[in-house]
């Protein structure tokens, strides 16, 4: 069995529709029942600020951290442990029990469900089972300060973005604003520098996944291995906007990578040119930046599995 003395539930009690206070009562009481030799304490967060803070409180020896919310809860944890690491590496490996709305990372493990989830999370700690992870580092100008995050599942820019923050400005599903968005969709242009190599592009978007799935179920990077040491890039440049219709119902197959007009690659560190204050969504959260470095973080946290 995993070596910790007492454990830490660190969760968003407003996520998936704000069930998440019930499932982490859920969860308080099926922990008791499976480790009653090891205490496991509740802390509900107020705000991503909170979840982060509450995230490097607890992250300390022969205490196990577990987080549970989105997969944007799961990277605000990471990305605080990981800032203050000497390192840039995790020692210890964490959980994670999905109870967002979209709920993408675990998927690349087959696991689309919080039961599921916890099953596996059991199992792992009584197994000692550990597994590497990737992720990627995100380094971009925010106005006049130098940020640093870090994401586990998706990073992007372009109609992604468009999207997102209409569906979240309109109160609507990402279906219904993607519908509504790509009739008056032009390609951008962006300048980037792929692993020393300069290139030109104009895209619809720059999707960077470390993960193969997005949005729940949407397989936008289904080559994507998250221990292999690189980040994949998809990157469609459709000029006809019936092309571009067709693309997002093939997200969900993955068949997406086989279209014509759309590229894939995979690198360790990319650069992009973009104005200022532009948005970009990093594991489902929007944020905006200005100029932007991205690479792989190899290896950088364990994860019970």
């Amino acid at each position: 069995m995993l070596a910790f003395d007492s454990a830490s539930l660190v969760y968003n009690p407003k996520s998936g529709k704000k069930k998440g206070q019930a499932l982490a009562d859920l969860f308080a009481a099926e922990w008791k029942n499976t480790f009653p030799q090891k205490t496991l304490t509740l802390y509900p967060s107020s705000s991503a600020d909170h979840f982060a803070a509450i995230a490097l409180q607890e992250y300390k020896p022969k205490k196990l951290v577990i987080f549970m919310g989105g997969d944007g809860s799961f990277s605000l944890g990471l990305s605080a442990i990981l800032e203050k690491s000497p390192t840039k590496k995790l020692k210890d490996a964490v959980g994670l029990l999905p109870a967002g709305s979209g709920n993408s990372f675990l998927r690349d493990f087959g696991i689309a469900d919080f039961q599921s989830a916890q099953n596996a999370l059991f199992d792992a700690i009584r197994a000692s089972s550990v597994r590497k992870i990737d992720c990627g580092r995100f380094d971009f100008q925010q106005g006049s300060t130098l940020r640093t995050s870090y994401f586990i599942n998706i990073w992007a820019v372009g109609l992604i973005c468009d999207i997102n923050l209409l569906a979240t400005k309109l109160r609507k599903s990402y279906a219904a604003a993607t519908v509504l968005k790509i009739p008056f969709h032009k390609k951008y242009h962006y300048r980037v520098v792929i692993d020393g190599r300069e290139r030109s592009l104009d895209a619809n978007f720059i999707a960077v996944c470390n993960s193969q799935f997005t949005g729940g179920a949407m397989k936008m990077a289904p080559m994507a291995s998250l221990d292999d040491k690189m980040l994949d890039a998809i990157i469609p440049s459709f000029k006809n906007r019936f092309s571009l219709w067709g693309l997002f119902p093939k997200l969900f197959s993955g068949a997406h990578v086989a279209s014509k007009g759309v590229e894939h690659l995979t690198f360790q560190k990319m650069q992009i040119e973009i104005p200022k204050d532009t948005p970009v969504m990093v594991d489902g959260e929007m944020t905006s930046a200005d100029s932007i470095s991205i690479e792989i973080a190899p290896h950088a946290w364990k994860l019970l599995m």
